[in-house]
């Protein structure tokens, strides 16, 4: 998600408000975590945030200064208003930059959604430093399908923690910007974790996992297969289910091989 320099969603206001607080993007008054979730056809772009100290007491006078009544206090009705007013906020600022490319163009590149949530954590006094944790996720449609070959651009908040889910299928080929890189397995999916750098910009090169479509493959022939009588299918079905057995453990023994490869 565009954040910079921004700081962060919830502290949109701020940076036509108060723009010395921009001086430190990643201070540690500001803890940003991102969940990325590509498909074939779009991506989701969770993200979330934990404001403290100082930065939580200025964003508890926001709330109650830009919606409420100044008196020194948050209530729900306030934070229901700030959500609306980051929301638009936050939509206009990516439409103009856009924070994710496909083949270096926003054009492919549809925003389909924003919301954001204020955390409840910021009702009661505005004095208070106690943690804020706000949310927000951004849904976005691709007018051309990712696949083999592509590369996704996308661009964040400097230091801040990234995971990005591939799409059932497929692996990286390289990667750039990505600090702190690994990678992991999971429901068949490939997971990278690591942090935006300095740059503020990440780059995957989509591949197709060859293992996990021979796999495939091996499995749905397998599937396919028709016993011819009643005890052949008994037979079959133990076979089957020894090979699938099989298949499996031996894909995860080249996923282990994969990950080692790619974090060599």
């Amino acid at each position: 998600m565009k954040l910079y320099p921004l700081l962060s969603a919830s502290l949109l206001l701020a940076t036509f408000l108060i723009p010395s607080l921009l001086a430190e993007p990643c201070s540690a008054a500001f803890i940003p975590g991102n969940n990325i979730t590509v498909e074939r056809d779009g991506m989701t772009w969770n993200y979330d945030e934990k404001i403290t100290d100082e930065e939580a007491v200025f964003f508890r006078n926001l709330i109650d200064i830009e919606t409420g009544e100044g008196d020194g206090f948050v209530n729900a009705w306030e934070i229901l208003k700030m959500e609306v007013i980051l929301n638009g906020k936050m939509k206009k600022s990516l439409e103009e930059e856009p924070d994710v490319k496909l083949n270096s163009s926003s054009e492919p590149v549809e925003l389909k959604d924003v919301e954001f949530w204020i955390s409840k954590e910021a009702l009661g006094r505005t004095g208070k430093k106690s943690a804020i944790t706000n949310s927000a996720s951004v849904t976005y449609s691709f007018k051309e399908e990712a696949g083999p070959g592509t590369d996704i651009w996308l661009m964040g908040t400097p230091d801040s923690s990234v995971t990005i889910i591939l799409p059932p299928g497929f692996d990286v080929e390289l990667t750039e910007g990505l600090e702190n890189k690994s990678l992991e397995f999971k429901t068949n999916r490939a997971l990278l974790k690591g942090n935006f750098g300095s740059e503020k910009n990440i780059t995957i090169l989509l591949s197709e996992n060859e293992t996990f479509k021979a796999e495939l493959q091996n499995m749905e022939t397998n599937k396919d297969k028709s016993p011819e009588n009643g005890s052949e299918e008994n037979v079959t079905r133990t076979a089957g289910e020894n090979t699938e057995a099989g298949q499996v453990a031996g894909f995860f023994r080249n996923i282990l091989k994969e990950i080692n490869r790619n974090l060599t």
